[in-house]
C-alpha cells in the first residue's frame, strides 16, 4: 500500500453533526474514502500524495466548490437551485490540490498505486497528467460505475474487497478510454444549437459572469464535447464562447459603474476580471474609454437630466442594493 506524503483534512466551523458520513476502505494496491457533508456543511481538504488520486464531486444544487490545483484554481462553482456539481479531477503523484465546498453532497477519492497500471500505456498516459472535467459523467459506464462505488460506501460496502478493487480498476480504465477518445478527431456530423440549449448556456453565462467558467462547464451542460461546442457555440453567436463572456462582463461592468459609491476595484472583481487594471484592459479594448472615464461622462449625463443624490442619501440607497 502506498502511504500518503500529506493527507489533511480541516472543517472549518463544522459541528460534528455536519458530516452525515466519513468512510475508508483498502486494498492491496488502493484505497476508497468516502465523506458526505450536511447541507450547513463546509469543509476544506489538501493532498499531496505518492499514487494516483481521482476525485469526484458530487454536490447538490445551493452549493459551491472552489478547488486549486499546484497553487492555481482550476475551479470556482457556485451551483444555482437547479443544478448540482460533477466535478472530477485526476491528480498524478507529487501534485498539490487544495478544495474547499459548502453545503450538502458528497466527495469519492480514490486512491491507486501507479505500479498497478504501468503495464498499460492507455491508462499510464492517463495517470500522468493532471486535469479536471465535469463531462465525464455523460459516458454513461463511467457514470454507473462512479455512482455504484458512492452506493458501496454509504451502505458500508457490502460488496466487500473484490467489488471496491474491480470497481476502482474498471472506472479508471473507463475514464482514459473516454478521454482519449475525446481527444480524437471529432467524427460527429455538425448540428446546430437548438435555442432551448442555447439558452441554457447564456443563462449559465450569465449567472457565473464573476467566475472564470471552463469551456467544459458550458459543454457538459448541453452534452456536447468541448470543441464541438466552441463550434456550435460560434456558428450560433458569430463568436467564441470566451469573447462573449468577456463581452457580458463588459456590459455588467457598464451598469455596474452608474453607481457612484462603487470603487472600481470591487466591480473589477464583480464581473470576473482579477484586478481593476485587468479591467481597464479589456474595457478600453470593447468601450473606447478606461472605466473612470466612461463612470465620469455616464454621471456627468445624468446630472444634467435629474439631481444628483446628496452623499447621505447615496449612503442610504447603497445600503438596498
Amino acid at each position: 500500500m502506498v502511504h500518503a506524503l500529506s493527507d489533511t483534512n480541516r472543517q472549518e466551523r463544522r459541528p460534528h453533526s455536519e458530516v452525515t458520513s466519513d468512510v475508508k476502505f483498502a486494498w492491496a494496491d488502493g484505497s476508497v474514502h468516502f465523506r458526505a457533508m450536511a447541507a450547513e456543511g463546509r469543509c476544506e481538504r489538501k493532498i499531496v500524495r505518492k499514487d494516483l488520486a481521482i476525485g469526484i464531486c458530487f454536490q447538490n444544487p445551493g452549493s459551491a466548490v472552489q478547488w486549486h490545483l499546484d497553487g492555481k484554481p482550476v475551479l470556482n462553482k457556485i451551483w444555482p437551485s437547479s443544478g448540482g456539481s460533477r466535478d472530477l479531477i485526476i491528480l498524478p503523484a507529487g501534485h498539490e490540490f487544495v478544495g474547499r465546498c459548502r453545503g450538502s453532497g458528497q466527495g469519492l477519492w480514490l486512491f491507486i498505486d501507479p505500479q498497478s497500471i504501468n503495464l498499460n500505456s492507455r491508462i499510464k498516459a492517463f495517470a500522468e497528467r493532471a486535469r479536471t472535467d465535469c463531462s465525464w459523467a455523460h459516458d454513461r459506464l463511467s457514470w454507473t460505475i462512479a455512482t455504484e462505488l458512492r452506493k458501496e460506501c454509504r451502505t458500508g460496502f457490502p460488496r466487500g474487497l473484490m467489488f471496491i478493487e474491480s470497481a476502482s480498476m474498471a472506472l479508471l480504465a473507463q475514464l482514459a478510454y473516454v478521454f482519449d477518445k475525446a481527444a480524437a478527431p471529432e467524427s460527429q456530423p455538425f448540428r446546430a444549437l437548438s435555442q432551448p440549449k442555447l439558452s441554457l448556456v447564456l443563462e449559465y453565462i450569465d449567472s457565473n459572469l464573476d467566475h472564470n467558467v471552463t469551456l467544459a462547464e458550458l459543454a457538459s451542460l448541453v452534452e456536447l464535447t468541448p470543441r464541438y461546442f466552441c463550434e456550435v457555440f460560434r456558428r450560433a453567436m458569430g463568436r467564441p464562447p470566451h469573447q462573449f463572456q468577456i463581452e457580458q462582463r463588459i456590459e455588467r461592468a457598464k451598469s455596474l459603474l452608474h453607481r457612484p459609491l462603487l470603487r472600481l476595484s470591487d466591480i473589477a472583481l464583480m464581473v470576473g476580471f482579477s484586478s481593476q487594471s485587468h479591467l481597464n484592459v479589456y474595457f478600453r479594448r470593447i468601450v473606447g474609454v478606461t472605466p473612470a472615464r466612461y463612470r465620469s461622462e455616464a454621471l456627468s449625463a445624468q446630472s444634467g437630466r435629474y439631481d444628483v443624490p446628496s452623499y447621505a442619501a447615496a449612503a442610504e440607497i447603497s445600503k438596498t442594493l
